[in-house]
């Protein structure tokens, strides 16, 4: 490690255990930047001294006598750049040589103080240093950080600007003040915080972040956008972090790896998972990403919900706090697949809700895993197009729909399978969702509005049971109408009588629905996102934005669960594992 002696302005070098105390500097480069060779030459240091490039160094020279520290080390001049090899070392080793630092200078040259009429902390928002990919790192590695204006007037320390640092930065102020380490966020919560960050050559950009994720890996120079690829290659091989696949594909070029840190913008609310048991393996193959997670199954054979060891924790409009899974949207056949697009590339799927009532069951997904392969679309479609062509086509429905179900069973089917849909046009079993089409006759009434709704039913029947004793369920759904994006909706659980299809012939489904309306306004009317009845299970506690508006602007996510006690008794054995 080269540093410069803040007396002599010499370049001295240190090995191993023998490096003495530094400070360090942060800044953005200009264009005349001073370089190690012209440096080490006596007269050109001395000679360019005025100029910008050379006179920061000897303020950041200065600034160390003045703090009593004997060494300073300046990346412009303390790196051989000439020497690929040194300065692949240099970027490899950076984060920990800002760790070590005994101070870092965050020079911010387009901050001036000299003007009182000027908004010092607006300027420092809008500093070009929070703008760059280099200086993430030198944010968060330092313990103490201090920042300097053009004049090299102090403008404050890290801590103290925390607030205002963890605003622009999107970096939380607890992490900002060091009081909890970088390793504990999620990779998506630390892409996040490099999404809206340039460099000027494309590969820094992926280099730069090395150090946040402990990570070492040779430089390659014109490699270009790969250099993302392969920092997230070399992250799967050390983490079993998940949130690395929670990007937004709808932005990416690319739907396996991310090819920017852009994609993870939104992302910041995901955190690491709570575990119950080890992650198991998950690699990056040649054919694609191999991994096993428990699968949320849908209606259609062709598209499933995998789900990942990250949560999305939120606080919304109201202030309540959310906890929700996160599910990545596959599509493929016989455990193959690839990521889509609809209806949404990443569902948020809520298990924690400060305004649920506290005795529903949470989390109701599977903790069976089972193991996929995750593959190019290049790869998948020559194999499964026909199949897939089919089954995404079947999200451009031709009705627009303002809301509607997303039929999902987070422990699979069991024993049942799908009877009948009454009316039987709302189904659409090949994309799993469901579009309420009957509006109710008789209409819900308050001092302000007339309230109706649109409703429908879904019924399963138990495809072991015979004769007299076959065993059917419905689940009703039903919306406010008009529709609306953010209306109410409801879910239950409809216990029928055995042999109800056979006998009721007579009836039209229309009667059934009418039934199943005045039960609910006789029950008072509650639009619950919630329904338990004998051992069957219905939720719609998660809804959505689609991404294009199909097959409906805003989707309601419906979890239906036919083995209620077996559920409770797995959940009752985790809280006593747990005890």
């Amino acid at each position: 490690m080269r540093l410069i002696n803040v007396q002599s302005f010499q370049i001295e070098e240190f090995h191993g255990s023998n490096i003495p105390k530094y400070a360090i500097l942060s800044h953005t480069w200009d264009t005349h930047e001073a370089s190690f060779q012209q440096w080490t030459r006596r007269w050109t240091r001395f000679g360019r001294a005025r100029k910008p490039g050379f006179d920061k160094i000897y303020r950041t020279c200065k600034q160390a006598r003045q703090d009593g520290i004997p060494y300073v080390w300046v990346d412009t001049v303390c790196i051989d750049k000439s020497s690929s090899a040194e300065l692949s070392e240099a970027i490899n080793s950076m984060y920990l040589w800002y760790t070590k630092a005994d101070v870092c200078y965050v020079f911010l040259g387009d901050v001036t103080m000299k003007s009182e009429e000027i908004d010092i902390l607006n300027l420092f928002r809008r500093s070009r240093w929070f703008t760059r990919g280099w200086t993430l790192q030198e944010l968060l590695a330092p313990a103490r950080v201090v920042f300097y204006s053009k004049e090299w007037l102090h403008l404050g320390t890290k801590k103290a600007l925390a607030l205002l640092i963890s605003e622009v930065t999107g970096v939380e102020e607890i992490c900002v003040r060091k009081m909890k380490r970088v390793s504990e966020y999620s990779i998506a919560q630390r892409m996040s915080w490099a999404a809206k960050r340039v460099t000027t050559r494309e590969e820094d950009l992926a280099y730069s972040l090395l150090g946040i994720f402990g990570i070492s890996m040779p430089l390659l120079y014109g490699e270009g956008h790969q250099a993302f690829r392969r920092l997230q290659q070399e992250i799967i091989k050390v983490s079993d972090d998940q949130s690395i696949f929670a990007f937004d594909t709808s932005l990416s070029n690319t739907t396996l790896l991310a090819h920017h840190p852009s994609v993870f913008a939104d992302r910041g609310h995901i955190h690491p998972g709570f575990q119950r048991q080890i992650t198991l393996p998950f690699t990056m193959t040649n054919a694609g990403l191999s991994m096993t997670t428990p699968l949320i199954r849908t209606l259609s054979p062709y598209w499933v919900l995998a789900l990942l060891n990250c949560v999305e924790v939120d606080a919304g409009e109201d202030e309540m706090r959310r906890r929700s899974l996160v599910c990545l949207p596959l599509f493929g056949k016989n455990n193959r697949f690839m990521r889509a697009h609809a209806p949404i590339t990443l569902i948020a799927k809520t298990v924690d809700d400060s305004a649920v009532i506290n005795n529903e069951i949470k989390d109701l997904t599977t903790r069976a895993e089972t193991s996929y392969l995750i593959s190019y679309f290049t790869r998948m479609y020559p194999i499964h197009g026909n199949e897939m062509d089919v089954a995404m086509k079947g999200f451009a429905v031709n009705d627009h729909h303002p809301q509607g179900f997303m039929l999902t069973f987070p422990r699979g089917m069991g024993t049942y399978e799908l009877a009948a849909a009454l009316p039987s046009t709302s189904l659409h079993a090949d994309i799993s969702f469901f579009f309420p089409a009957h509006e109710f006759g008789s209409s819900v009434s308050t001092v302000l509005v007339e309230r109706r709704q649109l409703g429908g039913m879904i019924v399963f029947k138990d495809r072991i049971s015979r004769g007299e004793k076959t065993r059917y369920v419905g689940i009703h759904l039903g919306l406010e109408y008009p529709c609306r994006k953010g209306g109410n909706w409801r879910c239950m659980v409809v216990p029928l009588e055995s042999m109800w299809y056979e006998n009721d012939l007579g009836k039209t489904w229309s009667d059934i629905l009418e039934a199943q309306q005045a039960q609910w306004q006789h029950n008072g009317c509650q639009w619950l996102h919630y329904d338990h009845a004998d051992n069957v299970l219905v939720a719609a506690r998660t809804r959505f934005d689609t991404l294009k508006g199909q097959p409906c602007e805003e989707a309601i996510m419906v979890e239906v669960v036919f083995d209620v006690d077996d559920l409770l008794a797995e959940r009752d054995m985790e809280r006593l594992e747990l005890e």
